[in-house]
């Protein structure tokens, strides 16, 4: 089993080691995709409805953290729902973020922010590789 621990620089030190304890850090293999849905976004530069990703076999997820566009919402057993709604490709904040539940790391984490691309980019431990910016399909 794979148990991802990590210290969030934003958090105080007793907070990261109860996020890195059970029941708040699971087994990475525990926490499973059910589905994945993105609304509104560009592919090669030309505008697509929307796409579908469903069960954690589906090659729509492998590899994936988030995808992008006008609206994204995913759900992730055992308890995980991320929402993101974007009205800007250029504008600081850019788009929204909710989540609550285990990420698919298998620590648990609560989301409410305002984000632009190049935050986003940057995340909080290390940079996102790949980042899709503005409406562009997501690919990180």
């Amino acid at each position: 089993m794979i148990w991802n621990k990590e210290t969030d620089p934003r958090l105080p030190a007793w907070l990261n080691t109860m996020l890195n304890t059970p029941p708040f850090l699971l087994p990475q293999e525990f926490v499973i995709p059910v589905i994945c849905i993105a609304l509104g976004f560009k592919r090669a530069g030309k505008w697509v409805l929307g796409k579908i990703g469903r069960g954690p076999n589906d090659p729509a997820y492998i590899g994936q953290m988030f995808w992008n566009g006008i609206f994204e919402v995913r759900f992730m057993l055992p308890f995980y729902v991320n929402f993101m709604i974007r009205w800007s490709a250029t504008a600081s904040p850019s788009y929204f973020q909710f989540q609550l539940g285990w990420k698919r790391n298998g620590r648990f984490a609560i989301a409410f922010r305002f984000l632009t691309d190049a935050s986003a980019a940057a995340g909080v431990l290390s940079p996102n590789t790949d980042q899709a910016g503005g409406f562009n399909e997501g690919t990180a």
